[in-house]
């Protein structure tokens, strides 16, 4: 018991006989304890919130964590850029691969060499063009033998083989760090903002 008034942790009115536990103040025995059964919950949640932005911290440190939360947003990037292209031109757009406009399937951002060939063409715009998802990309696992005849029929021989021959010789490896991975992300959704704001 103390002599200065303080107040109580589970009534909230100042007191003069006090107990201490865990450094808080309380009238009683008996509030302590329902202090504590009231805030039983409460503290679990609060352990648990810690835990989870512990993980989330260790987890934006993590390339392939980076990896899954940019890659949708280039995506994206690059659906919305496909779309302005053949906009411009008034065009219909249509899929890289068999030329096709979207039918009964929806538009994806296919990728001429596979993210697991070739990692560092993942995010560069020569190398990914709008695709139907289910048709071309997943059940012809990218439609590869049409995608460059693709490419020729939609930039014309001369720019086509340069886009073809820009991505069979860039095959060099390179080393992201988690920094980089998160710039471009950034970056990706800047553009993202700025092509909706023309729309």
């Amino acid at each position: 018991m103390a002599n200065s008034k303080r107040k109580c942790a589970f009534h909230g009115k100042r007191i003069r006989d006090y107990i201490v536990v865990n450094n808080m103040a309380f009238c009683s025995y008996e509030s302590a304890t329902k202090w504590g059964y009231a805030n039983k919950a409460k503290g679990k949640k609060i352990k648990e919130n810690n835990n989870r932005k512990a993980v989330v911290d260790l987890n934006k440190k993590s390339l392939k964590y980076q990896h899954r939360l940019t890659q949708p947003i280039f995506n994206k990037l690059r659906r919305l850029q496909e779309f302005k292209w053949f906009n411009d031109r008034g065009l219909e757009p249509v899929c890289i691969s068999c030329g096709k406009p979207l039918g009964n399937d929806q538009w994806c951002n296919g990728h001429f060499k596979s993210v697991g060939s070739n990692g560092r063409l993942r995010y560069d715009f020569l190398n990914s063009y709008l695709q139907h998802n289910k048709n071309c990309n997943m059940h012809l696992s990218g439609d590869i033998k049409r995608y460059e005849p693709g490419l020729i029929t939609r930039f014309g021989d001369d720019e086509g083989s340069k886009i073809i021959a820009y991505c069979e010789e860039n095959n060099t490896p390179i080393k992201y760090t988690w920094q980089d991975i998160e710039a471009l992300r950034f970056s990706f959704n800047k553009q993202i903002k700025e092509l909706i704001a023309l729309t």
